[in-house]
């Protein structure tokens, strides 16, 4: 197995990974959608509410509000507290405002500054003249398999495009260049050539252009990995996470097996 970096900016983590099989690339991807742990408000507790959003809207909205995902918390589910409510394994966040206001993620209070939410500008609610709004939410641990509060990231992989030309087939080449919609060839020593495999769609344009000279496939053992995280966790943490996960119930499988 390779892995080799090609774009890591604004959340937006893009890398080749080599010579695996395409389940081994899938259960990367599905581990990081959904079994790696991530912050998110999972129960709001509503004091005073005279804005035109109902509570439950309210709630919804507030639980799709990515949450950073500070080191150190435990899931519900491991914590002594048996509720979910210590400062071990959640994080509270209150607000107390009375409008004319428009709501957004920085008004919000946590009891842990680092489990703020990702878009501080991000709106919640508009309140009116005289319109009070008060809650308490309580953060938590969970995973993107139970609900997609806590999916920390849109994560989508392509095969690598194998694209063969027979350089024989023909002499002018100019309408095969044209109808590639990402402007991947080229035309080099009357020869027509690939500049940027990476950017192949596999839309097979060039091939209905050209289809006595071009040929469109797939490498099965390649795969161009693209990892958008909402911004609860950085995308190369996210990998690295799931990378973990995958090792730790791989070998839980193995101890499982040798004891038959």
């Amino acid at each position: 197995m390779d892995v080799e970096l090609r774009k890591s900016r604004n959340g937006v983590l893009k890398f080749l990974l080599k010579d695996v099989t395409p389940a081994f690339a899938n259960s990367i991807r599905r581990t990081i959608l959904q079994g790696v742990p991530t912050m998110a408000i999972d129960e709001v507790e509503v004091e005073k509410n005279d804005s035109v959003m109902s509570d439950e809207i309210l709630a919804h909205r507030l639980g799709q509000t990515p949450l950073v995902t500070p080191e150190g918390y435990l899931l519900p589910s491991e914590c002594d507290c048996l509720e979910g409510r210590c400062p071990n394994c959640s994080v509270d966040l209150s607000l107390q405002v009375e409008g004319p206001s428009v709501i957004r993620g920085e008004d919000l209070d946590p009891s842990d500054p680092e489990a703020s939410p990702v878009e501080g500008n991000s709106p919640i609610v508009r309140l009116g003249e005289g319109q009070k709004l008060e809650f308490n939410a309580i953060a938590r641990l969970g995973f993107g398999e139970d609900h997609a509060n806590w999916q920390p990231a849109i994560v989508s992989y392509k095969y690598m495009s194998v694209i063969d030309i027979d350089q024989d087939a023909r002499d002018d080449w100019g309408e095969c260049v044209e109808s590639c919609p990402e402007d991947i060839l080229a035309i080099k020593n009357d020869e027509m050539v690939v500049t940027d495999i990476e950017k192949c769609t596999m839309c097979e344009a060039c091939l209905e252009a050209c289809p006595d000279a071009i040929d469109v496939g797939e490498d099965s053992s390649q795969f161009i990995f693209r990892v958008e995280s909402t911004g609860t966790m950085p995308p190369e943490r996210l990998v690295s996470r799931a990378i973990e996960i995958l090792k730790g119930k791989c070998e839980e499988f193995t101890e499982q097996m040798e004891r038959f």
